[in-house]
């Protein structure tokens, strides 16, 4: 903000008081970070006293459950009541939003959202390491309406620092710090909880003997500037001594996979399906209620935006034909989206104008969101729009299981790290049948997917059996599956790896079966 002393960027956030993800804050917090200007030394190197701000600003800026919940998702499961196991987490799987960055739509003052933009040279220093893997797919992101324009729709310095900050959260909640395994001491490195289990390596996927290396991770991105950044700013703090001339690979020809709403959609089937359910009677009353407030934060909003801002097309139940009047076009009021995305880059910086109020503006983000959830939640939708990845992420759980882990490159990777989009990640908890989380996916917010094998302790077989199950969580907050339900009716935090696969293929299997019927019946009408 313009009364931000030189220097320093001020942040404003808030922690959304209810249960509801759409719930939006009834109070901002505002901390302070310091500029990047002495993040990286001339040579590039991050500093340590800037490594530690990193972590600080992260804190202070990212979502988070409360305590409790978040000791939850990071301490290994126990199993209550049965005879004693071993456990061991075999695979992570995060997938990330990308950090705080300017707004999509276009404003008119350039210069102020050039001003909070990473420097050249940092962009440079977190960019070694890493290379780019692509092909004639991976212009896709580029290309979406969301990807942004000269200085919109790219991370912020503050966007930045909050990546380097959840690369050493990841780092400390997966990797054992020096202190914990000096011994190197084989009982060292497992832990007995208060029910007999066996923990090996501590719950934790790496240790001395076997630590965070760029051979043992893997990482996806959707081809947009912002969430490259952002996972090469995760990295600065995942490997905060540098990878050693390992160059880690950025593959970002999955882009259309990872997002609900790639342009143009992969079928017309879900184009369609989001025209029918953006037309549902109780959506419509709903936006019929809300008419007035989309109206006036329109009309408020008009004389700040630049340029092409009326071009910015995007969201699932969103997206319209321009008919090419473009002065009957320009009168219409923003999308939801772009007036939920605008209002939250000028609430942080207090740029908000002044018929707007903070009201105004969580009751934008709250109806962006619901609308969002209102949709996805359709399963057939969220099937069409995020099989793909789920796809994905459930054969690099069964690949993991089945590694010989030979030591290679060949072996499947202990860490798979996705950089992505809150749509992403909204996508996700719709797919595979997740409890709706407490909070809205802010920036940086993370879903991690666990891998987790359960062997019995004095097994009378020579061989024991090993189960295998999956534990999902958002921003350290356990997440439970609807198909994790006992005959009780109860939900588990451990969902069988075997039951999310069964579920997986079924629901896909039962679509293939209602379209190649419902094709059927569409040729004996037309005969």
């Amino acid at each position: 903000a313009a009364s931000t002393p030189p220097g320093e960027i001020q942040i404003r956030h808030w922690r959304p008081p209810g249960d509801q993800p759409s719930t939006p804050p009834a109070a901002p917090k505002v901390v302070k970070a310091h500029s990047f200007a002495s993040l990286f030394d001339s040579n590039s190197r991050m500093n340590a006293a800037a490594a530690i701000l990193a972590v600080v600003v992260f804190i202070a800026t990212t979502t988070c459950t409360d305590a409790a919940a978040a000791a939850a998702a990071s301490t290994p499961p126990s199993f209550p009541g049965a005879p004693s196991k071993k456990v061991k987490l075999l695979q992570v799987q995060v997938v990330h939003r990308h950090g705080d960055r300017t707004p999509i739509t276009p404003m008119k003052n350039e210069t102020y959202w050039k001003g909070i933009l990473p420097p050249q040279h940092v962009l440079d220093g977190i960019s070694k390491g890493t290379r780019l893997v692509g092909d004639g797919n991976s212009a896709h992101g580029s290309t979406h309406a969301a990807a942004g324009r000269g200085p919109f729709g790219q991370l912020s310095q503050l966007g930045l620092l909050q990546m380097v900050g959840l690369g050493s959260k990841l780092r400390k909640e997966l990797h054992f710090d020096d202190d914990e395994d000096a011994d190197n001491d084989a009982n060292n490195l497992h832990h007995e909880d208060e029910h007999g289990h066996q923990h090996i390596n501590k719950g934790k996927l790496f240790h001395a003997k076997a630590p965070i290396h760029p051979q043992r991770i893997k990482v996806t991105s959707t081809n947009f500037p912002r969430t490259v950044q952002s996972v090469q700013g995760l990295l600065v703090g995942l490997f905060p001594d540098g990878t050693d001339d390992h160059h880690i690979e950025i593959d970002v020809t999955k882009t259309n996979k990872m997002i609900p709403d790639p342009q143009p959609r992969r079928t017309a089937e879900q184009m369609e399906l989001e025209r029918k359910l953006a037309a549902r009677p109780h959506l419509a009353e709903r936006e019929e209620e809300m008419r007035d407030l989309r109206t006036k934060a329109s009309d408020a909003l008009r004389d700040a935006l630049g340029e092409g801002y009326d071009k910015v097309n995007y969201g699932v139940g969103e997206e319209e034909n321009d008919d090419g009047t473009n002065n009957e076009y320009r009168a219409k009021p923003l999308s939801w989206s772009q007036l939920a995305e605008i209002t939250t880059c000028l609430r942080a910086r207090n740029l908000l104008p002044e018929s707007i109020t903070e009201a105004d503006q969580e009751a934008i983000s709250a109806h962006a969101a619901w609308r969002w959830f209102e949709n996805l939640r359709h399963p057939r939708l969220a099937r069409l729009a995020m099989h793909d990845m789920t796809m994905n992420i459930v054969d690099g759980l069964h690949k993991s299981k089945s590694c010989a882990r030979t030591g290679t490159e060949e072996d499947e990777p202990l860490l798979h790290i996705y950089s992505a989009h809150d749509s992403t990640l909204i996508g996700l908890l719709c797919a595979f049948h997740l409890q709706q989380p407490s909070q809205w996916p802010e920036y940086a917010s993370f879903i991690k997917v666990e891998l987790i094998e359960v062997e019995d302790v004095g097994s009378s077989s020579q061989v024991s059996e090993k189960d295998y199950y999956v534990r999902f969580s958002l921003n350290g907050e356990v997440l439970r599956s609807s198909w994790s339900m006992d005959e009780n009716g109860e939900l588990h935090d451990l969902l069988s790896l075997d039951r999310l696969t069964e579920m997986v293929n079924k629901e896909h299997h039962d679509d293939e079966i209602a379209v190649t019927i419902g094709a059927a019946t569409a040729v004996e009408a037309e005969k």
